[in-house]
């Protein structure tokens, strides 16, 4: 009998395998191990608290049984018909199988013991974790399913007690291996386990750790990575980067080193690798080690536990794995010193789906979405005992922005809003043109969301390229986006790098959109599958050229400095036009929040000469929304543009021509005032020209001034006369030019 004082202790030795051949080692295989080590069947079960569970252990039977079932009660029973059952794990949650099959062969479980320390599971042994909403103390018994009987053997031989103090003694993750990775160097990688809580309300949260399940899935583990530079400096604040698995996948597949067609390794943070597993029945499949639920969660009355279960005619599917992933999130800031304004979500396939939904169901919480070959689409055949089906299209626990509640079938396009939020956060989005994927394939349903969401300007930036539906198929096509694994054969847009330098949640951003009506830029067609075919051109971008420096905001004014990519290492990261236009919406606004119909007044500047290129006002739309139309943007080799944007009358900088700077004051005028020019370090005897035009590019006035050697301030008279209005003030001296905007009120 194991008591809650037992020492730590590794499992018994076991055959070396490689990380491949853990990863590709079959249950068998475990199991067979597990036989010659331990041949007498012992169901002694023991119990006690740290860290705000109690943890239940007990030896296993042999062969295993399918599934275990824990109940409780305060006081001893001899009959499960005499208690509550508190739990019910299959084979591969008792044993924790995801630790065999993905970081050792025989690797098991580490728990915390009461008092401090690690408890080791040996290879027989199952462990089962009760979450308590109060304090008490419980007696348990561990029984295969379908036995009533109780006796000393499967009981714990006194009541367990446990206390209830969010606060001081909360629910952990616990560490079970780290190790190498095994596909690149520079990097440890972390396993870890947390074991949720499960309830049939789900919103019986306690305050430090919500409801991750339905009572069916109670006390089940859930299991994740973390990849750590080994160089990474922890005393600062760093990004986390979560990358999601697809359909089949497994979060070892998402381990620093791998992916390298797309570089999801971190340079500034830390990688963390989910794992969507929700072991049971998907009539007609028993339950694997690939059960995903999307990364999102299940229907509330979801039986786990039968090949058949019943189909309610109305349910709600709840996101039980979306809390699980943002409670990690959380966890992870504490404990690593991590940057809770810089979690970026990136995702494949499913993982897309999970990675979509996250990010618009909980906008705020991420600074940036990395969606890699989202079908769009609704669910498929094999989804509907964990969401209903599609004509059911159950909702979710969750509701949108006009307060009506989110539907399943709301989740995984890019177009529904799924938040209180308005504003997403920036989201990058590849698909491709050969990808006849069963579920996520390329197809109408994609390019209409491409359309949708570039008529909106949501904030994301749209790929589509030649390859199949694998990330890594992208040489076997001549890919645009992805011909190889070298920095110089692939985009460095989708890099976990590339986002984790640049984006913020608590930072606004310019979204480009309406590329689409640039007939400069490529259009997808209809989503006919494949290329060549006459359907759209074979790749392009809307929006995936666009980069800017972070921007600058005052409660009266933003502006940002934005160019389109002209100097990459992958030359197919560069624009290839000389110019786009797209309109511009100012998304996550931080202090510039101008109310609907407001007046607001904007123009593009170089950076380099402050000539103003592009000027104009408008009025702030619904939902107070920043729209500024028709942005010309220019690669950086050739011009660099500042946009600015204010609720108020934007002065004239100063203008440089050669060694002089002239500035238009004051701007706005009263309509009674005078042009004037403050000039400071004028060119001796250089002829000055100024020419004021209306809106219309009529010349109404023409002057020719002479500042001579010294800085002064000049007026011009007759332009007192002019009445309100906006007028164009050009400036000529030599070969040089510039035209300001000059408003009189």
């Amino acid at each position: 009998m194991k008591g809650k004082n037992a020492s730590f202790r590794r499992p018994s030795p076991v055959p070396y395998l490689t990380p491949r051949q853990a990863l590709a080692a079959p249950l068998i295989a475990f199991l067979m191990i597990m036989c010659a080590i331990h041949l007498t069947a012992q169901t002694d079960v023991t119990a006690w608290y740290a860290d705000g569970q109690v943890w239940v252990v007990w030896d296993a039977e042999l062969p295993l049984p399918d599934w275990y079932e824990i109940y409780a009660k305060p006081t001893p029973f001899t009959s499960t018909t005499e208690a509550t059952r508190v739990g019910k794990l299959h084979k591969l949650e008792y044993g924790c199988v995801m630790l065999h099959d993905q970081v050792a062969l025989g690797t098991t479980a580490r728990i915390p013991q009461a008092g401090g320390g690690v408890y080791q599971l040996g290879l027989t042994e199952g462990v089962f974790a009760f979450t308590p909403h109060q304090s008490g103390s419980l007696y348990f018994a561990v029984v295969a399913e379908g036995t009533t009987t109780v006796t000393a053997a499967n009981l714990t031989a006194s009541a367990t007690a446990f206390t209830y103090d969010p606060e001081q003694d909360p629910v952990a993750c616990h560490l079970q291996a780290t190790f190498p990775s095994p596909f690149t160097t520079g990097y440890v990688c972390l396993a870890y386990l947390l074991w949720t809580d499960g309830r049939q309300n789900q919103w019986e949260n306690r305050p430090d750790f919500p409801v991750m399940g339905n009572a069916a899935k109670n006390g089940c583990p859930a299991f994740f990575f973390v990849s750590v530079p080994q160089d990474l400096d922890t005393t600062q604040l760093f990004p986390v980067s979560v990358w999601l698995h697809g359909g089949g996948g497994t979060a070892r597949q998402s381990l620093a080193g791998s992916r390298q067609e797309v570089n999801i390794n971190p340079e500034l943070g830390i990688l963390v690798a989910h794992e969507d597993n929700t072991v049971g029945w998907r009539n007609p499949n028993p339950p694997n080690s690939t059960n995903p639920t999307r990364h999102f969660g299940y229907r509330k009355n979801y039986d786990p536990f039968v090949p058949q279960p019943v189909e309610t005619p109305f349910d709600t599917v709840v996101n039980y794995t979306q809390r699980r992933y943002l409670w990690i999130d959380s966890w992870i800031t504490r404990e690593f010193n991590a940057d809770p304004q810089r979690i970026h979500i990136h995702g494949h396939s499913m993982g897309s789906w999970g990675a979509t939904a996250l990010a618009k169901c909980y906008p705020g919480h991420y600074a940036s979405c990395t969606l890699m070959n989202n079908g769009c689409d609704e669910l498929d055949d094999t989804s509907y005992p964990l969401f209903g089906t599609n004509e059911q299209d159950f909702p979710t626990n969750l509701t949108n922005r006009n307060g009506e509640t989110v539907r399943v079938t709301n989740l995984f396009n890019l177009k529904d809003n799924c938040a209180a939020e308005r504003d997403l956060p920036l989201v990058r989005v590849w698909h491709s043109k050969n990808d006849n994927n069963g579920v996520n394939h390329w197809g109408p349903a994609v390019v209409a969301n491409f359309r949708t969401v570039d008529s909106l300007g949501a904030g994301m930036q749209l790929m589509w390229s030649e390859r199949a539906h694998g990330m890594d198929t992208g040489p076997d096509y001549n890919d645009h986006w992805i011909q190889g694994v070298a920095d110089n054969l692939q985009t460095e847009v989708d890099n976990v790098s590339f986002a984790e330098a640049l984006y913020r949640r608590d930072q606004s951003y310019p979204a480009f959109f309406k590329h689409r009506l640039d007939p400069r830029n490529h259009d997808p067609g209809q989503g006919l599958l494949g290329v060549n075919l006459g359907d759209g051109d074979n790749w392009g971008s809307w929006g995936g050229y666009h980069r800017w420096a972070a921007p600058v905001e005052t409660p009266d004014s933003w502006s940002v400095v934005a160019w389109l990519k002209g100097n990459a290492v992958f030359p197919n990261d560069n624009c290839p036009e000389s110019s786009l236009i797209a309109d511009l919406a100012i998304r996550r606004p931080q202090t510039f929040t101008p109310a609907s119909g407001q007046m607001i007044y904007w123009q593009v500047e170089d950076v380099s000469s402050n000539a103003v290129l592009q000027s104009g006002q408008t009025m702030v739309e619904s939902d107070d929304l920043v729209v500024i139309p028709q942005v010309e943007i220019y690669p950086e080799t050739s011009r660099m543009v500042r946009i600015t944007v204010s609720t108020l009358l934007l002065d004239t900088p100063k203008l440089t021509a050669g060694e002089a700077n002239y500035r238009l004051f004051p701007n706005p005028a009263p309509v009674s005032a005078p042009l004037q020019l403050e000039v400071q370090n004028p060119v001796a005897d250089a002829r000055l020209t100024v020419i004021i035009y209306n809106e219309t590019g009529q010349a109404l006035q023409h002057f020719e001034l002479y500042p001579g050697s010294a800085s002064a301030t000049i007026t011009v008279p007759p332009s007192a006369a002019l009445p309100a209005g906006v007028y164009l003030i050009r400036l000529e001296q030599g070969q040089w030019h510039s035209v300001s905007k000059w408003v009189k009120l």
